[in-house]
Parts: C-alpha cells; sequence; structure tokens
C-alpha cells in the first residue's frame, strides 16, 4: 500500500494535538488560573497570547512523550531524531518560561481553544495513546512511520503559526524569539521529512 505526505498531513495532525494536550490537561487547567483578567480577543496582542499559549502547551507536551520512544525498538536513525526534538522541545519549553517572567507581553497560560474543542480532542488523543502504549500498542515500520508523522505534522503545524505570530509581534527580543524558533522548527520539519521519505513512503 502506497502512503503520501499530503494525504496523512491533516487527520495525523488533529490526533498529534489531542494526545499533546490529553498529557498537559492537569498543567494547561491549572496555569489557566493565573488570575490574570483575560485579554480582548480582537486585538493582536491577545492573539499573540493565544499562539504563544498553543506553542507552550504543544512544546510542553512533547517531551512527555519520551516514553513512548524509549520502550520501543526502532532504527538507531529514528533515535536520534527523536531524541533531538525531545531534546530541542524541552529547551523551548524552559525559554519559554524564561521570556514569560522577563516579559510580561508573552503570555504562555491563557486558553487556546474551546471546552468543547478541548473535549473532543482528549477522547481522540486517548484512542491514540493507546495505538502507541509500549507494551499493546504498534510495532516495528508501523509504529515507526505513525510516530514520525506525529511529529511532522507537529513541526508543520508549529512553523506556520510561529511565521503568522512575527507578522503580529511588536517586540523586538520576542519578534527575535519567534523568528529563531520558526527557523529552528524549519531545520527539523524538513529533517524529519527526509526521513519519512527516505524510509518509509514510495516515491
Amino acid at each position: 500500500m502506497e502512503f503520501t505526505l499530503h494525504a496523512l498531513r491533516r487527520s495525523t495532525l488533529i490526533r498529534f494535538i489531542a494526545t499533546v494536550l490529553l498529557l498537559t490537561l492537569a498543567a494547561c487547567s491549572q496555569s489557566s488560573d493565573s488570575g490574570k483578567p483575560p485579554p480582548d480577543k480582537n486585538a493582536p496582542r491577545a492573539q499573540l497570547s493565544i499562539g504563544y499559549s498553543l506553542l507552550y502547551q504543544e512544546a510542553d507536551g512533547i517531551p512527555k512523550l519520551k516514553w513512548i520512544f524509549m520502550f520501543k525498538h526502532k532504527p538507531e536513525e529514528m533515535g536520534q531524531v527523536t531524541n533531538d526534538l525531545v531534546s530541542y522541545y524541552q529547551q523551548l519549553v524552559d525559554t519559554m518560561q524564561r521570556l514569560s517572567k522577563r516579559y510580561p507581553a508573552m503570555r504562555i497560560d491563557v486558553a487556546a481553544m474551546s471546552e468543547i474543542e478541548g473535549d473532543e480532542r482528549e477522547a481522540i488523543g486517548a484512542d491514540l495513546a493507546k495505538d502507541f502504549a509500549p507494551l499493546t500498542g504498534k510495532t516495528g515500520v508501523e509504529f515507526e512511520r505513525e510516530a514520525l508523522l506525529m511529529l511532522y505534522n507537529a513541526l508543520n503545524e508549529q512553523r506556520h503559526l510561529t511565521g503568522a505570530m512575527v507578522g503580529l509581534e511588536t517586540d523586538p527580543a520576542l519578534r527575535k524569539f519567534l523568528e529563531t524558533t520558526k527557523a529552528q522548527l524549519e531545520a527539523r520539519y524538513a529533517k524529519v521529512g527526509a526521513l519519512l521519505n527516505r524510509r518509509y513512503f514510495t516515491q
């Protein structure tokens, strides 16, 4: 059976976000009760706050998938890619936490979606978590391909997210952060895509 990145991109992205939100549900609900007044949703800064919060929540969720990769047999090349991504996202989380304390304009604690969207994606994420369970979930090439697609689509969504945010950000330091982050995401997106095309897809 032939697979293409284009055909699988949309559905896999939704499933990925669901998994991340499932893993970070407790942390996100706690941080949303910060006591800060909600910003005007139509203001550019409010849109940036949603973007920063979404980026932070996804970045914070990916390192929590480390246990999945640890207990699954995988080729050395895939192991290098996933280890790099887990480390990168942990560094991104640390950087965003530090910047949010230094620059009040960066908020990483606002609700990134409606309650019903969160409930829907949590349910989808629970199904995906079963697929990736260490002992009972998918293994071999099927696991490798789906895990890499999950990361590939996350990187694709995030590189476009940061690109959209750059156009709205007026703080020079935060704009520089977004430009740097976008470039880092672009590089990793290309690397994962190349691995998928080389090992897991029919040309």
